[in-house]
């Protein structure tokens, strides 16, 4: 392999480890949002799924109103949680995640009969887990 096409890509991979570290680590230092609140209301949303599945709803609505919460402290804007949701848009590592977790919230908010299973919860419950990681709130 030639050297210039070696010594490419190994700048390459440096330039997308330190991007990573950025994204991961920088922002979650100098959120200035009080870990420890968000660890225990996190504590109490994951203790709801002990609770069948009116308790798995209640774990999304209330990870979806604390993903709020921090959304607000962060200094994101808008007048709802959407609009707030599109300004933080690159401060997620997985925003589809987040925006689907979020569209669950609101089906159980405002529909009736929504099948809720296990599955569906566990994978809400992690995005909005990581997006709070991602804000520095976890």
């Amino acid at each position: 392999m030639d050297s210039k096409i070696l010594i490419f890509l190994v700048v390459i991979l440096i330039l997308a480890l330190a991007f990573w570290i950025y994204v991961n680590f920088a922002n979650r230092q100098r959120s200035g949002l009080d870990r420890a609140y968000y660890q225990k209301q996190w504590q109490k949303i994951d203790s709801f799924k002990k609770n069948g599945s009116a308790g798995c709803q209640l774990a999304i609505i209330e990870a979806d109103k604390l993903l709020d919460h921090a959304l607000k402290q962060s200094g994101f804007y808008g007048a709802t949680m959407g609009d707030r949701l599109k300004d933080a848009n690159r401060s997620f590592m997985n925003v589809n995640d987040v925006w689907q977790a979020h569209k669950l919230r609101n089906r159980l908010a405002h529909e009736q009969n929504v099948n809720l299973n296990f599955v569906a919860t566990d994978k809400a419950l992690r995005s909005f887990r990581s997006a709070l990681k991602d804000l520095g709130a976890l």
